[in-house]
């Protein structure tokens, strides 16, 4: 990527507003992230909410609603479940064009909590690993062809598996990205989370840059906690101007449990994240 093509690629900070501002009525979450002058919000499932006020909210901010999750979320291991899957992806993608949401965020199963043991390769469960994922692939597949035609993408997103998501069968930013190259379309992308990627496999530069043709969506929060950047082991700033370097050019989302104020937590990791886009010490301050 050239210098050049590099000042023009640029990070967008964004607020998931429903781990950020836990326990806040949806509207006064909405109005905080518009008073720290950040200009996109993203949230998890849209089922249960009054999406028309949420969107309307949005709007009257002039905030961009960046991602959402696909509601409900959908085994895709066994490939008995495609059907449901396109269902859900189907009524997902309504919602999504309602309220100008362009990407929804996919997991593979319905999200397990709780942490797990570190998990080593294992040579004997390779083969229904690698079944599973090529089931993963063709519902994707399938599903590609409505994402397109809505013009949403689809962001498939590991996790880790350590700390938050045990028994979780994606935990890998390489194993999410052979996926999509089999899906091998532009409305299916990965989301890069820092903070899970960081537990599950770390190496977060290089595998960034291997895999930013791909990336669609980064999610960041320190390590460990998952606390706003600066709380923990990660050097946000690098990984960040890596990724602006190598390509990327969208949303940073901050998904995070702020260690106090939510509002200095949001407003000190945009600072952060104007400094991966070359903006000054001074002007991060302002």
């Amino acid at each position: 990527m050239s210098s050049n093509e590099a000042r023009r690629s640029r990070l967008i900070p964004c607020v998931c507003i429903d781990l950020v501002f836990n326990g806040w009525d949806t509207i006064k979450a909405i109005d905080a992230v518009a008073a720290a002058g950040i200009s996109a919000i993203e949230f998890w499932g849209w089922r249960g909410r009054d999406i028309d006020a949420l969107a309307e909210r949005a709007r009257h901010h002039h905030l961009q609603i960046a991602a959402m999750s696909l509601d409900p979320a959908i085994r895709l291991l066994d490939g008995d479940a495609v059907a449901q899957f396109l269902e859900s992806i189907s009524e997902s993608l309504t919602v999504a064009r309602q309220i100008g949401c362009r990407r929804l965020v996919v997991h593979v199963q319905p999200v397990p909590m709780g942490s797990g043991p570190r998990r080593f390769p294992d040579p004997a469960q390779d083969s229904v690993l690698r079944t599973q994922r090529r089931n993963i692939a063709a519902a994707l597949k399938k599903a590609a062809p409505l994402a397109e035609a809505s013009g949403v993408v689809l962001m498939l997103e590991p996790l880790n598996t350590l700390v938050d998501h045990r028994g979780y069968c994606l935990s890998c930013s390489g194993d999410g990205a052979e996926v999509l190259r089999e899906v091998d379309s532009t409305a299916v992308k990965l989301l890069f989370d820092v903070y899970h990627m960081q537990i599950s496999e770390g190496n977060l530069i290089n595998s960034i840059t291997a895999n930013a043709d791909l990336l669609a969506h980064l999610h960041i929060a320190d390590v460990p906690g998952r606390h706003e950047p600066g709380t923990g082991e990660i050097n946000f700033l690098n990984v960040l101007t890596a990724a602006r370097s190598a390509g990327y050019d969208g949303c940073v989302g901050m998904e995070l449990i702020p260690t106090g104020d939510p509002l200095a937590a949001i407003r000190s990791t945009a600072r952060m994240i104007e400094l991966a886009n070359g903006g000054s010490a001074e002007s991060a301050r302002s």
